[in-house]
């Protein structure tokens, strides 16, 4: 049986709902996918089956980093800004049913407080955002995407209220027309028409984007990449296309990282899809003063909040 969170997915080749008898997931027509034995629901078709992702070893460097804290301030703005969405609840007429699984499952928190709100990351990992969004809100729902194996097994068992699902974010999401309530993507790949479409209205979207100076301190020596001149102005351009955009703010902390900090967080990013943790240490060993517990680097993210128009 699936999280009670995927069954309000539908088919991604034919859109249809899908439903989860013994052994299966299947839409009407007959379209069969796979509930892995970690728990996460694998929508992926054709190509986009062949990208993989994130590896073990990006996986681990990123519950290691997190899990230390570090962008914690992070984590907790996005609670604030998820709290403080407009528009409040479902409004009766797009709520789902009392009776639909999702409503009526225990791991969908309590049925009586009414109708869950649906709480979806793109590009999730491991879904550390995610659960503190969701453990914030006793009525909400987690569906936590990505591409990794290796990180939707962490991101399925994170949370009782989180399930976790594989699909291609470039293609249409298989999820219905205005049923999410508040959309998540931090540093991850995105796809503004069909967040706009998956947005009920007043539903918000928080969008986290690397800070000018993010990193800035390790660029050089471990061969990071820096944020792209005009990055900034291109993203506002789209989202005022499809949103009303609400406000934006960079927040901007300098923490303190050891070496093997230094290195889960370069992992943990783009650079570890080509280069491993050996030759991240000997890059750094190169610049690394003897003796030295630490050295400070600028933690820096963009944050733009911005509401779908209400109906």
């Amino acid at each position: 049986m699936i999280h009670p969170a995927l069954r309000l997915l539908r088919c991604p080749v034919c859109a249809a709902p899908l439903a989860d008898p013994a052994g299966a997931v299947r839409c009407a027509a007959g379209h069969s996918f796979d509930v892995e034995r970690s728990g996460y629901l694998n929508l992926r078709t054709g190509r986009a089956r062949r990208v993989s992702g994130d590896t073990a070893e990006m996986v681990q460097a990123r519950v290691d980093f997190l899990g230390g804290g570090h962008y914690a301030p992070l984590t907790a703005r996005l609670v604030q800004l998820a709290a403080a969405r407009t528009g409040g609840g479902r409004t009766p007429a797009d709520a789902p049913p009392a009776d639909h699984p999702a409503v009526s499952d225990p791991a969908a928190g309590d049925p009586a407080a009414g109708a869950p709100e649906l709480v979806l990351e793109i590009g999730a990992g491991t879904a550390h955002h995610l659960a503190a969004v969701v453990d914030a809100g006793p009525r909400r729902l987690g569906i936590a995407v990505d591409v990794s194996k290796y990180a939707l097994r962490r991101a399925a068992r994170v949370h009782p209220r989180i399930g976790a699902v594989a699909f291609d974010v470039a293609d249409r999401w298989p999820l219905p027309d205005a049923s999410v309530d508040v959309l998540l993507d931090v540093f991850a790949p995105r796809n503004l028409a069909e967040m706009r479409r998956l947005l009920r209205p007043g539903g918000t979207l928080l969008l986290v984007t690397p800070g000018e100076g993010h990193l800035a301190e390790l660029r050089e020596p471990l061969g990071l990449v820096g944020v792209q001149p005009g990055k900034r102005a291109r993203l506002a351009d789209e989202l005022s296309g499809r949103f009303a955009q609400l406000s934006w703010e960079t927040l901007t902390r300098t923490i303190q990282l050891g070496v093997d900090e230094v290195v889960d967080v370069a992992l943990m990013g783009p650079t570890g899809h080509h280069t491993g943790a050996p030759e991240l240490r000997r890059r750094l060993a190169a610049v690394w003063p003897p003796g030295r517990a630490a050295m400070d680097v600028t933690a820096s993210f963009v944050i733009d909040r911005a509401q779908a128009p209400e109906a």
